[in-house]
């Protein structure tokens, strides 16, 4: 018996040997799978972390193939009813925040959608609330350059005017109109909000917007450290998960039409930085499938932090799969 043990185990080892591993996006999904659910189980709330961003990264996989089980069960539910979201416990001191974090969950929820669901329609009314007079979003914490726990006021205004666009809104409404505006005069010096400029001016190509464009796609490539990723400020030593989260989504959006890239980079240099920065991504996954904490200002480390820069990250990887 135990010489075809033996054979038996070899063959086994020979097998396993023979399957794909684990992708750092699956990884990455069950991971958050597992977290959304012990969060919300453990904190009885839906916490802009794990019902926004988490939800958010979740229900993006889920739109491309992945598996995520049972894990936003709860939370769909509650993204679906927008008008409980001001009772909720779990937003923390900005609630605005969290109004943005949820209605861009829910608009991943209906990403393939042709049609906007009622609920993704309202939403667009409760965030149209907290935009300035100058178009944009500003959450707490905006001052300074974003973080994944206050996005910052590109990021926010990037992700508002996605989830409007989501939610049936043309380019030419007044709100819309307000935030491209602003787009497209912003001056802004952190890596996390040059990125999210690039990514409000979005594909449109007029005066205006590629000359904002081009300014912040220079910074964004003075940024990019040897690590391949990107830091908090275009002269940092080191990067970070998050900004380099943004950014690549920025660049791989721009692969679309490279040649509203091309004041900066010709295709081959878009490329090599995209490539250069999901490998730094990558090298950083933990091996539960997180990714460490970027953190800002002195924070501490933080399930929520952890929740949602790894969101992020997903987000990045997961961008380029349809």
């Amino acid at each position: 018996m135990r010489p075809f043990f033996m054979v038996t185990s070899a063959a086994w080892l020979a097998l396993a040997a023979t399957l794909p591993a684990q992708t750092p996006e699956a990884r990455a999904v069950a991971y958050l799978a597992g977290a959304v659910t012990s969060f919300r189980t453990a904190n009885q709330c839906d916490s802009c972390h794990a019902s926004g961003d988490a939800a958010r990264a979740l229900l993006m996989a889920a739109n491309r193939g992945h598996d995520v089980g049972d894990a936003l069960t709860k939370t769909r539910a509650f993204l679906e009813a927008p008008a409980t979201w001001a009772a909720n416990k779990g937003h923390g001191a900005d609630e605005g925040l969290a109004r943005l974090q949820f209605a861009a969950a829910l608009a991943a929820a209906g990403e393939r959608d042709l049609r906007p669901a009622e609920p993704l329609v309202e939403t667009a009314k409760i965030i149209l609330a907290d935009q300035k007079q100058d178009g944009s979003w500003s959450p707490t914490g905006s001052a300074g350059p974003g973080s994944p726990l206050t996005w910052g006021t590109s990021v926010a205004t990037w992700m508002a005017r996605a989830t409007l666009i989501a939610a049936g809104r043309e380019p030419d409404d007044f709100a819309v109109a307000q935030i491209d505006r602003w787009t497209r005069t912003a001056e802004v010096t952190s890596v996390s909000d040059a990125a999210g400029v690039v990514l409000g001016l979005g594909l449109t190509s007029d005066v205006m917007a590629d000359k904002q464009r081009a300014a912040y796609l220079n910074l964004l490539r003075f940024a990019q450290r040897d690590s391949g990723g990107w830091g908090a400020e275009p002269n940092a030593e080191s990067a970070t998960v998050f900004d380099t989260a943004l950014v690549l989504l920025a660049l791989q959006q721009l692969e679309t039409d490279p040649r509203l890239a091309r004041s900066t980079y010709r295709l081959e240099e878009l490329r090599d930085a995209i490539g250069k920065g999901r490998e730094y991504l990558v090298s950083q996954q933990r091996p539960d499938g997180s990714w460490p904490e970027t953190l800002r200002g002195g924070a501490s480390a933080s399930e929520a932090q952890r929740l949602s820069t790894t969101s992020w990250a997903l987000i990045a990887l997961l961008s380029r799969e349809k």
